[in-house]
């Protein structure tokens, strides 16, 4: 798998698919000095505002497996990452999203990734779960074309599938792969946000499995029709 999808000459300025890091991200400060206040002041906002800070709680292993198992009894409410809750209308059911992390303008896993997919792999080695067929699918923010973008969510959805592969040792027929681009972002108001740049894990027969689970309606009891009072009769007296 080739590094490098293209040159920085040919790609578009700040392009920020799936990686954080300085020289990757958008309108991110470029001396030290200016970087250091400007985070100061964004962690001072955060505590005044009450707003999670960006390495907050994640999902765990647990939280992971429960929205991927039909059979769980208390999925994941909403969607989980980096501190933030979201629900959005287009959000595939059994799944969840995970950053993962990527070199700047390249499919090769950072070091943070390949962590991210060890936990990923737990979870999709779970008995619950171990012989479950995953979609991995890979999303990029909105910054740079159309094109070049779909080709960089396909190769990072299959670098996320290799390593599962080579390094855990789940079964490949598993696993498959796909991009989407930009054409499914996590928050449209705010296509450029970073937290659009993800890889989303999905359980395609989690809807069809979780029906199949659920208990038949039990069927309504009959109740018989009121019977009407018999006619009184009277003896021969007439009384």
């Amino acid at each position: 798998m080739p590094k490098k999808l293209m040159s920085k000459k040919s790609m578009p300025r700040n392009h920020t698919c799936h990686s954080t890091s300085t020289t990757d991200a958008p309108g991110q400060p470029k001396s030290p000095r200016t970087a250091r206040y400007a985070y100061l002041l964004l962690y001072g906002l955060c505590v005044a505002l009450g707003a999670p800070a960006a390495s907050a709680e994640e999902l765990s292993v647990d939280q992971m497996v429960c929205a991927l198992d039909p059979q769980c009894p208390m999925p994941v409410a909403g969607r989980h990452m980096r501190g933030i809750t979201y629900v959005v209308s287009d959000v595939r059911p059994g799944s969840f999203d995970q950053r993962i992390n990527f070199a700047f303008n390249s499919a090769e896993l950072t070091a943070e990734a390949r962590s991210q997919l060890d936990k990923v792999a737990k979870a999709l080695t779970d008995p619950k779960i171990e012989k479950s067929t995953i979609i991995i699918h890979g999303h990029t923010d909105a910054v740079g074309g159309a094109e070049y973008n779909q080709v960089l969510s396909e190769h990072r959805a299959q670098a996320a599938r290799l390593y599962l592969i080579r390094e855990h040792g789940i079964d490949p027929n598993r696993l498959e792969a796909k991009g989407h681009g930009k054409s499914e972002l996590l928050l449209p108001d705010d296509p450029t946000n970073e937290r659009n740049r993800r890889v989303q894990f999905e359980n395609p027969h989690y809807a069809e499995a979780s029906a199949l689970s659920r208990p038949a309606p039990s069927p309504k009891p009959v109740v018989p029709p009121p019977t009407k009072p018999a006619p009184a009769t009277t003896g021969s007296d007439g009384l």
